[in-house]
């Protein structure tokens, strides 16, 4: 059904029935009329141009009200998986993968959305989210297939950082978009991220719900700083729980009973191959609503009404004002 933007304008579809009281022709004085033989030809020509008339109006009166046919969503079928990016924001995502950041060197943040980039380009029959963290969080997109969309966000997002970083805000933020779609395909979230913080127990307890709720994989690319302790690697049990959150946060990970993987990356080329290593994730059978553009009535309305004013138009300049004597 068409649904319209102005529906005001819709009471000038009353005015359709001018034509049929008042034809608007020249009258021509004629002694007697009724001496004149029955002309069919005359009687459909004259319905015809109150027809035109009455649609020219009514075709105005619904171009005006800016009538339009509501775009229906359309299910696709392809292999592929849900793939949420939570990419970090933080200010130390603006510095090199080298101690000091040299002069045309890429930084991380640069080096991961110029990567991600190319991931979401070699992977067209995926859905990809965009999540932002750094103290906050911020969902740029939810789960899409408009690729060009996620690229454009992807490359905005290589912009120096703020902040610091809040792992389980990102995360939380990210798996909610999992809620609103069907379960098909593989659902993975890609964490890209150069550091780690400590997750209170009761933002672990959410996590924990959501990653068994929505059966989400986890993915972590762990972009090293030179000096910098290695996920894997335990801490001093005398140092206290403070240190080494990154070896904490993996280790939270692993406990989440979810498919989880780590990668660690300390230069562009092993971000490079961390990132084709999961752009080779199992493809199941992906079913997903693609949102079609609604349709603009407006053009058509006019383009009635257009054609019925010229034909009026044809018709009047062909009417005679007066009889010519024989």
């Amino acid at each position: 059904m068409p649904e319209f933007e102005h529906p005001a304008w819709l009471y000038g579809l009353a005015l359709a029935v001018l034509p049929w009281w008042l034809h608007g022709q020249r009258r021509v004085m004629w002694a007697s009329v009724g001496t004149w033989p029955v002309d069919a030809a005359s009687r459909w020509v004259d319905m015809g141009l109150r027809c035109a008339a009455s649609l020219a109006l009514a075709a105005a009166a619904l171009s005006l009200a800016g009538g339009y046919l509501q775009g229906l969503p359309i299910e696709r079928t392809g292999t592929g998986a849900h793939l949420a990016i939570v990419l970090d924001r933080s200010a130390s995502m603006a510095d090199g993968f080298a101690a000091a950041r040299q002069a045309g060197e890429e930084s991380k943040s640069e080096a991961a959305a110029r990567l991600l980039d190319g991931f979401v380009k070699e992977r067209p029959l995926d859905l990809f989210g965009l999540t932002l963290f750094s103290t906050a969080p911020m969902q740029v997109l939810g789960l899409s297939s408009d690729h060009e969309a996620v690229r454009a966000a992807l490359r905005a997002a290589a912009t120096p950082g703020i902040g610091l970083t809040n792992v389980a805000a990102g995360l939380a933020l990210a798996l909610a978009q999992f809620g609103e779609q069907p379960h098909t395909g593989s659902r993975v979230i890609l964490f890209v991220s150069d550091g780690a913080a400590q997750i209170e127990p009761r933002a672990q307890i959410k996590l924990r719900r959501l990653f068994e709720e929505y059966r989400v994989q986890l993915y972590w690319v762990y972009l090293r700083s030179p000096g910098s302790n290695s996920p894997t690697r335990p801490p001093d049990p005398q140092a206290g729980a403070d240190v080494a959150p990154e070896y904490h946060l993996h280790t939270f990970f692993q406990d989440l009973g979810t498919p989880y993987r780590l990668y660690e990356a300390d230069n562009p080329q092993a971000l490079a191959a961390a990132i084709s290593d999961v752009s080779r994730l199992q493809n199941l059978p992906l079913r997903y609503l693609q949102a079609q553009p609604r349709r603009n009535l407006a053009p058509w309305c006019d383009a009635i009404a257009l054609s019925c004013a010229l034909l009026l138009l044809l018709a009047r300049s062909l009417e005679i004002e007066r009889w010519q004597r024989g």
